[in-house]
């Protein structure tokens, strides 16, 4: 049996696009955040050895001018600790919508959530079921989490940029 998972901007919602914008933003500025809750059809078992990491833009057409360089710069942002695509598992009780989560942000950088590094789902990401350890979402669970990105003040080069996350999971049927 196939497990389904299913990544949307808020709770049990529709599937997101392949690709999100962001956003636009200006050197030395955030664009805010964006909210990704995570569930499965599993009947049975939870999923787990959930991770998430970032790699180089995997889709097509990109707008970019070279989608292996921008990746290096986005994830050189993150070596500095300041600025570049940060990520939350510590979803806020209780949350409202459209309120950045208050605690957990760490970067994406070499050695912190790449693929030879990959950051594990954080049992406080659990936000629908009983919470069963790091990187277990529960069946009929959900988890939430929020993504965002700070340009530093000097980005290096101006223009789009783009990254793909994976969430990569087991399942059993």
């Amino acid at each position: 049996m196939t497990v389904n998972l299913t990544l949307s901007e808020t709770s049990a919602g529709y599937a997101l696009a392949d690709t999100t914008d962001l956003g636009t933003v200006t050197p030395g500025s955030a664009i805010g955040h964006q909210d990704i809750f995570i569930s499965h059809d599993a009947e049975v078992n939870p999923i787990t050895a959930c991770t998430i990491y970032a790699v180089r833009y995997a889709g097509s057409n990109y707008l970019g001018s070279d989608a292996d360089a921008d990746f290096t710069q986005i994830m050189g942002w993150g070596d500095t600790l300041v600025a570049g695509a940060e990520i939350s598992m510590v979803a806020d009780t209780p949350w409202t919508s459209g309120t950045k989560f208050a605690a957990g942000w760490q970067y994406f950088r070499n050695g912190n959530g790449d693929i030879n590094n990959q950051l594990t789902l954080d049992e406080d990401s659990i936000v629908v079921g009983t919470p069963a350890g790091d990187g277990v979402i529960p069946v009929g669970g959900e988890a939430h989490i929020q993504i965002d990105i700070d340009v530093p003040a000097a980005p290096g080069s101006a223009g789009y940029k783009a990254f793909s996350t994976v969430f990569a999971y087991s399942a059993t049927s």
